[in-house]
């Protein structure tokens, strides 16, 4: 029989980018930047490496195959604009809401929702700036996993 191949943390985070470039409220994402690049974009959605975790519970561990479950973050970078309080607050709230429905919906496209494990959303408390241009971050982690072949 022969091996599987090996579904990469990179291949998985560059499928949840396809998902989200496919929101009708997200400009631009990307696996491989990280902060915006215009200032001309009103949301962007990053798959970013910080704080990514993977696991391989004894569980799923067999003479074959084991499962990794990994959790990613999304980051969502929603811009501010003067006198938009309302719109960005809006959008940095409903951002992970909207993106957990979207990557449910394409659940198996290049990627498995790892459901034992929750996705979970944080707003930064404050904004940040980048471009002098006020940004509202929120994260989105996601938990996915792969089976690998042993």
């Amino acid at each position: 029989m022969g091996r599987r191949p090996v579904s990469t943390v990179t291949a998985i985070a560059e499928a949840l980018v396809a998902v989200l470039r496919g929101l009708s409220w997200v400009d631009a994402a990307s696996a491989s930047e990280y902060l915006p690049s215009a200032v001309g974009s009103q949301v962007c959605a990053f798959v970013v490496p910080y704080n990514q975790e993977t696991r391989a519970l004894p569980s799923s561990l067999d003479d074959d195959t084991m499962t990794l479950t990994h959790v990613l973050t999304v980051e969502f970078w929603i811009q501010h604009r003067n006198g938009q309080a309302a719109t960005t607050m809006q959008q940095a709230r409903d951002a992970g809401t909207l993106a957990i429905a979207a990557l449910l919906a394409h659940d198996g496209e290049g990627y498995t929702i790892a459901r034992e494990y929750g996705f979970e959303e944080r707003i930064d408390p404050a904004p940040v700036q980048h471009m002098n241009v006020p940004w509202l971050v929120s994260s989105l982690r996601v938990p996915a996993e792969n089976e690998v072949t042993t």
